[in-house]
C-alpha cells in the first residue's frame, strides 16, 4: 500500500478498502464532532485521490481552507444525517449546519473571482525551543497558496536556538525581546515593520491549518473586511468565534486573528491594558465601524487548554472626529512634507477658504500648487497675494481643461513624495495631511482615503435632509469598486501617480469632471496599490448647485455622468480579465503645453 505522506496533519488511519487507499480525515471528524483518533469514524473516510486534491487545492473565496474541503465535508455531513441515530439532536443540528455551509461554498466557488497571491506577516512569540513550538513554526512556513513573512520573536534564552536555526530563512525575521515583555505590546511595536497589508497572530502551541492564511486573506479581500477570525480546535473541543456586539466580551480567539495592517495602525494599535488587550482591540474596532468577519470553520488547532482573556473593566470610548486612536498606545508621529494641487475655475467665494485650510495644516510642510484654469473670474488679486508666500507655486492654463488635466500638468513640479487633492470648494481639516502622511508611512501604503463631512450651501438647503452628513471611504468588495476612496480626502504617493501614468482622459472637460477620480482609484486598485483607509474625518465637502455632482452638465442623472460611469464599468471588466500596463490608460503629458508655470 502506498502510504506516502501527503503533507496533511489530519490524515490518519490509512488502510485499503477494496482496491483503493482510504484514510480518516481528522479535520472533518473534528468539525462533525464524531469519533476520535483512537476510534475513527468511517463516515469521515476520504480516498487517497480526494486527499491529494484537497492538499493541492487553492483556497476558496469564502471561509474554507480550500476549494475541495467543502465537497468532502458536504458528503460526510450527508452520511452522518443518513446513518447516525436521530436521537442525538446536537449532532444532527451540527451536521445540518455544516451541510448548509459547505453546499453554499460549493455553489459560491463557481461565481467568485480569485484575488492575487495572498501575502501576510505572521507574528509568533516563542519562549522555548520545544518540538511543539517548532511544529507551530513549520505550520506557518508550510502555508499553501500564500506568501508568508514570519516574524519569529524569541523571548528569553530558552528560545535562542530557534533564532540560530531559522535566521537564514529568507522569509523569517528574527526579533529578540526580554522575557518579561508582553505579547501584544510586541506585536504593536513590530506592526510598522511588516512587509504586507495583513498581519496574523500565531500561538506557539497551535498549528495553523495549511490554507489558513490564503483563506483569511482571500476573505478579507473579497469582503473588504478589516479583521477576520474563526473557531479554534482544542483538546477540549471547539472554541467558538462570533461577531462582536456592543457588549465588552471575548468573541474571537486571538490565535485565529488576521488583521488589515493599516486598520490596526489607524486604530492606534493596542491599548495599554493588563490582560485583555485582544478583546479591547476588537471592541474598539467594532465601535469605530471596522468590518469584522468570522469564518464558520476552524483555521487553527491549539494543542493545549484554551484560556480566554481575563476581562478588565469595560472601556469607555470617546470619539474624536471619527477616530479612537487616542485611546490606544499609538505610534510615533512625524511632520509630513506634502504637495497639494488646487485648480481654480470660478467659485472664488469658496477658494480663499480652501487655500486657508491648506495653510492651516498642523504637523505638515505644504507645497501648494495653485492653478488658474482659465477662470471666468479675474484671479489676479487672489494669486498675487497667495503667490507671495514661499511655499506657493503659481500656474496658468491657456484654456480651461479641468482639475485632472491640470493635476497631470503640474506633477513634474512636485517637490515631496506625497501629493493631496484639494478642490476649490472643499475645506481640509487641520489634521488632514498629518493623518494621511503618517498612516501611509506606518502602513507602507500608497493611497490614503478617509471620511469626509458633507455640508450644503443655501442653494441646496432643500436637499439637506437627503444628504448623508458623513461619507466614509472603504476597501473595495464585491461589486462596490467604483467610488470607494472619497476624493476630497485623497492623498497618495507621487511614485504611484507616475507609475499609473496620471489621471486618464475620457474625451473632454465635462466627461473628465464626471468620473476621472473614480477611474484613477479603480486603476490603482487593480494595479495592486495598497490603500490605507482611515475612519478619521479629515475634510469638509461642500454641496452646492455648481458642484460636479450637482450641476446639470456633469451631475447625477446627466448623460455625461452616465457615460463616465459606463466607461468605469468597462474598464473594471478590462482590468479584471488580464494583466495590463496602467500607464497605457493614463494621460500624463498629453496636454502638457496648456499649463505654464508663473514665477519661481
Amino acid at each position: 500500500m502506498n502510504s506516502e505522506n501527503l503533507n496533511c496533519p489530519f490524515r490518519f488511519n490509512l488502510r485499503r478498502a477494496e482496491s483503493t487507499e482510504v484514510a480518516t480525515c481528522g479535520l472533518i471528524q473534528q468539525l462533525l464532532q464524531i469519533g476520535s483518533h483512537d476510534k475513527p469514524s468511517n463516515l469521515c473516510d476520504v480516498t487517497r485521490d480526494a486527499c491529494q486534491a484537497c492538499v493541492g487545492s487553492t483556497p476558496v473565496a469564502s471561509s474554507f481552507v480550500n476549494s475541495v474541503l467543502p465537497s468532502l465535508l458536504s458528503e460526510a455531513a450527508a452520511k452522518v444525517l443518513e446513518n447516525e441515530p436521530s436521537g442525538d439532536r446536537r449532532r444532527t443540528e451540527r451536521a445540518q449546519a455544516l451541510l448548509r455551509i459547505s453546499e453554499e461554498a460549493v455553489v459560491g466557488e463557481l461565481a467568485v473571482q480569485r484575488p492575487g497571491l495572498a501575502t501576510c506577516d505572521v507574528f509568533l512569540c516563542c519562549r522555548d525551543a520545544s518540538e511543539a513550538t517548532r511544529r507551530s513554526i513549520e505550520s506557518v512556513l508550510e502555508q499553501q497558496n500564500a506568501l508568508v513573512n514570519l516574524h519569529l520573536i524569541t523571548a528569553g534564552p530558552d528560545a535562542q536556538t530557534l533564532a540560530d536555526d531559522y535566521q537564514t530563512r529568507w522569509n523569517v525575521h528574527v526579533h529578540r525581546i526580554a522575557a518579561s515583555k508582553r505579547w501584544f505590546d510586541t506585536v504593536h511595536e513590530l506592526a510598522p515593520t511588516a512587509r504586507s497589508e495583513f498581519i496574523a497572530l500565531q500561538h506557539p502551541a497551535a498549528l495553523s491549518l495549511p490554507n489558513r492564511i490564503a483563506s483569511a486573506v482571500g476573505e478579507l479581500r473579497r469582503t473588504g473586511a478589516d479583521f477576520i477570525g474563526s473557531p479554534m480546535l482544542t483538546p477540549a473541543g471547539e472554541v467558538m468565534a462570533r461577531a462582536p456586539t456592543d457588549a465588552f466580551e471575548s468573541t474571537i480567539p486571538w490565535p485565529t486573528l488576521v488583521i488589515r495592517r493599516s486598520c490596526l495602525i489607524d486604530l492606534g494599535g493596542f491599548a495599554d491594558r493588563k490582560t485583555d488587550q485582544d478583546a479591547e482591540l476588537i471592541a474598539r474596532a467594532k465601535r469605530s465601524g471596522a468590518k469584522i468577519q468570522v469564518m464558520p470553520l476552524p483555521s487553527v488547532q491549539l494543542h493545549r487548554a484554551w484560556q480566554p482573556p481575563l476581562l478588565g473593566p469595560a472601556p469607555v470610548y470617546h470619539e474624536r472626529l471619527g477616530s479612537f486612536r487616542h485611546q490606544a498606545i499609538g505610534y510615533p508621529q512625524s511632520s509630513v512634507p506634502c504637495d497639494v494641487v488646487l485648480p481654480v475655475y470660478g467659485q472664488l467665494e469658496y477658494v480663499a477658504q480652501a487655500i486657508e485650510s491648506i495653510f492651516n495644516q498642523q504637523g505638515a510642510e505644504v507645497i501648494l500648487h495653485l492653478i488658474d484654469d482659465a477662470s471666468p473670474e479675474n484671479v489676479d488679486t487672489l494669486f498675487r497675494y497667495w503667490g507671495s508666500f514661499p511655499n506657493v507655486r503659481i500656474y496658468r492654463n491657456s484654456r480651461n481643461v479641468g482639475q485632472y488635466v491640470s493635476f497631470n500638468n503640474v506633477s513634474p513640479y512636485f517637490e515631496t513624495d506625497l501629493v493631496a487633492v484639494q478642490d476649490g470648494d472643499d475645506v481640509s481639516l487641520p489634521h488632514r495631511l498629518h493623518t494621511a502622511g503618517n498612516l501611509l508611512r506606518l502602513s507602507d501604503a500608497d493611497y490614503f482615503a478617509a471620511t469626509m463631512e458633507q455640508f450644503t450651501e443655501a442653494d441646496m438647503e432643500d436637499a439637506g435632509s437627503t444628504i448623508k452628513r458623513f461619507r466614509r471611504s472603504y476597501h473595495p468588495y464585491g461589486n462596490y469598486i467604483r467610488y470607494f476612496a472619497m476624493n476630497p480626502t485623497a492623498c497618495f504617493r507621487v511614485s504611484l501617480f507616475r507609475r499609473l501614468g496620471g489621471y486618464t482622459d475620457f474625451g473632454g472637460r465635462d466627461r473628465n469632471r464626471a468620473g476621472l477620480d473614480s477611474e484613477f482609484m479603480i486603476r490603482a486598485y487593480f494595479s495592486a496599490a495598497r490603500f490605507a483607509v482611515s475612519t478619521s474625518v479629515v475634510s469638509r465637502h461642500r454641496i452646492h448647485r455648481q458642484a460636479a455632482t450637482r450641476n446639470p452638465e456633469t451631475g447625477f442623472g446627466s448623460m455625461t455622468r452616465a457615460f463616465a460611469l459606463e466607461e468605469c464599468r468597462r474598464r473594471i471588466a478590462l482590468y479584471q480579465n488580464a494583466a495590463f500596463d496602467p500607464r497605457a490608460f493614463g494621460a500624463l503629458g498629453r496636454d502638457r503645453n496648456v499649463t505654464q508655470r508663473v514665477g519661481n
